[in-house]
């Protein structure tokens, strides 16, 4: 395949066990199907909850700069991704992103920032959110039950950050439990 911004060959590497395409010469890469989120989860297990589907249709696109996908040569368009500043292509054809230089560093960023913003309260809501879509027959149980462990301990680490005397009584309670 050739690097759709400047037409060099793109060179296969793993980046985090996700076996993806890089061009040498301006650094974009080519996420296969399901690449990027694979990618973000194995980059950071806080952050495998998060879950942006950039081919849902909702999420509005623009035909700005628009490039040729290295996959198919469908044209490509332009989306946010989430609320952050990066702006990222996607092909509609074969569902491959093409990510400019620095950008998946810069999704991560972003995402490691949403995880520190939050507060106790976004996480319980969270907590139920996750054990929801495990109650409603999600396609991938196991997957869903990995993401409602991390919410969940993303949980408590904010309660023991937040409110101290409450983790303090939850952990006497844990330990003063007779059932282990």
């Amino acid at each position: 395949m050739k690097c759709p911004r400047c037409a060099h060959y793109l060179v296969r590497f793993h980046l985090k066990n996700v076996q993806i395409d890089e061009c040498k010469n301006c650094k974009g890469t080519w996420f296969d199907r399901d690449e990027l989120r694979k990618a973000k989860d194995s980059t950071d297990k806080d952050l495998r909850w998060l879950d942006f589907d950039v081919f849902d249709l909702k999420n509005k696109t623009s035909k700005e700069n628009t490039v040729k996908c290295p996959r198919c040569t469908s044209e490509m368009s332009t989306l946010k991704y989430m609320d952050s500043k990066v702006k990222i292509d996607r092909c509609n054809s074969c569902y491959g992103i093409w990510l400019d230089d620095e950008e998946f560093k810069k999704i991560i960023s972003y995402l490691d920032n949403l995880v520190i913003k939050k507060d106790s309260s976004e996480y319980l809501k969270y907590t139920v959110e996750e054990l929801r879509e495990i109650l409603s027959g999600p396609k991938d149980l196991v997957s869903e039950i990995k993401d409602f462990l991390t919410v969940v301990n993303l949980l408590q680490k904010r309660i023991q950050a937040q409110h101290p005397k409450i983790a303090e009584i939850a952990m006497t309670f844990t330990r003063a439990w007779p059932i282990r």
